[in-house]
């Protein structure tokens, strides 16, 4: 069994995220880090205090990649750029929609706040408008990277038989069973593009 100087944050910090991906979100749990490590809980609590504290070092490192943003672009780009990559960065990792949702930010997801208030600002947006929007365009993200609920075969159904009296739903049907999370993600950044367009001018 490691003593506690044979580990360090960094460690810690992949086994967690390597853990986070195999169990969920629900699941992960200081006991179970320490087994993965090989040590004991006395021990990774010398590193790290308590569970929020390894979910705020997990959070951290799955926002530690900066956006690359080109500032050559029209706003809407940059905007789009931002927003695209931040969904990448939750897509890598079970559940990380969901840890960031309910962590506060730290230093690295400031960061990208931080990026995408400055190009609102730049845009001409008021402080105002900027507060809302950033908060809006983050809830949009963390919304389209968590994983949808699976559909119960006998509710689909019971769905399915039920559409004779929505003749209108009853056509987007095949429309709906084509789309991908992906087709929307990139529908809804253009509606919210356009619609920030609008409200600027």
């Amino acid at each position: 069994m490691a003593r506690k100087g044979t580990l360090d944050r960094r460690q810690i910090t992949e086994a967690a995220l390597a853990l986070l991906d195999e169990v969920g979100l629900g699941e992960l749990s200081t006991r179970r880090l320490a087994a993965r490590l090989g040590v004991s809980s006395p021990t990774l609590y010398w590193h790290v205090k308590d569970k929020a504290q390894l979910f705020d070092l997990l959070a951290e490192t799955i926002c530690e990649d900066a956006f690359e943003i080109d500032e050559t672009q029209p706003w809407q780009h940059q905007l789009e750029q931002g927003l695209t990559q931040f969904r990448a960065l939750l897509l890598k990792h079970r559940d990380a929609a969901t840890l960031l949702r309910e962590r506060p930010p730290g230093p690295n997801r400031l960061a990208h706040i931080e990026t995408t208030a400055r190009i609102l600002r730049n845009a001409g947006f008021s402080l105002e408008d900027t507060a809302g929007i950033a908060r809006l365009l983050t809830a949009y993200v963390l919304a389209s990277a968590e994983a949808p609920a699976r559909p119960d075969p006998e509710a689909a159904q019971a769905f399915q038989d039920s559409l004779d009296n929505f003749p209108t739903v009853k056509a987007l049907g095949p429309i709906f069973a084509e789309t991908t999370a992906d087709d929307l993600f990139r529908l809804g950044t253009e509606v919210i593009l356009d619609g920030l367009a609008h409200r600027r001018k």
